[in-house]
């Protein structure tokens, strides 16, 4: 993997995601409405920084936020349960 240090990049063998493109692509805020897995729910203030980027290689390492992960053909995406920001920005992308 690469690692961006300083404005190089510095060779690691860990094995992850490596971005080899990072480009700012849009802004968004929300109010959104948080269930918790007790059930109690809370709204909350979302604020959205999307970036578009390109990897040399397709190994995702995901954390225990997450059960799992797929990559997904844009023509498949509308058979996603897919929450409403995601849907709102996959749409704004032009992919829903």
């Amino acid at each position: 993997m690469k690692r961006r240090c300083g404005g190089k990049y510095a060779k690691s063998s860990a094995k992850k995601l490596i971005l080899t493109h990072i480009a700012p692509w849009c802004f968004r805020d929300d109010t959104r409405v948080k269930t918790y897995p007790d059930g109690h729910q809370e709204t909350i203030y979302m604020i959205y920084l999307i970036f578009d980027c390109v990897s040399a290689n397709r190994d995702v390492t995901i954390n225990e936020e997450f059960d799992d992960y797929a990559w997904v053909k844009a023509e498949d995406l509308k058979n996603y349960d897919l929450n409403a920001a995601t849907r709102v920005t996959l749409s704004l992308k032009g992919l829903l």
